[in-house]
């Protein structure tokens, strides 16, 4: 596996409030398996890998998160199960002229083993 890339992370604590005040859209880059199974209320769901078992990147994922995020200005909280991948999306996002997306560090389990709340 490549090396987790250095980008902004942020913390549950942090980011709690804003996504559950909906002042930063919660973007699930988990598959939609993983994202039917629990997710945070209101997320976004783009996967960044299409499939746990070969790990095939989304090719359109930069296209698919555009199209469904409110613009490159917006603070966005980008998050997975436990934030590699969550890094990797951060990244492309940034690379994309996101430049307000942070990662949640430590991903969906960092958000819940923080008390907050999901859909499952």
């Amino acid at each position: 596996m490549a090396d987790m890339p250095d980008v902004p992370t942020t913390s549950a604590q942090e980011a709690g409030p804003l996504v559950l005040e909906r002042k930063a859209p919660y973007l699930d880059v988990r598959t939609p398996e993983e994202f039917s199974r629990e997710h945070v209320s209101g997320s976004i769901n783009v996967p960044w890998i299409l499939n746990l078992t070969t790990r095939q990147v989304n090719p359109c994922f930069v296209e698919e998160a555009k199209k469904a995020l409110p613009g490159a200005d917006a603070h966005v909280i980008v998050s997975c199960q436990v934030g590699r991948r969550g890094a990797m999306a951060t990244k492309a996002l940034q690379d994309a002229d996101f430049t307000n997306a942070v990662n949640l560090a430590g991903g969906l389990q960092a958000w819940t083993m923080a008390g907050l709340p999901t859909d499952k």
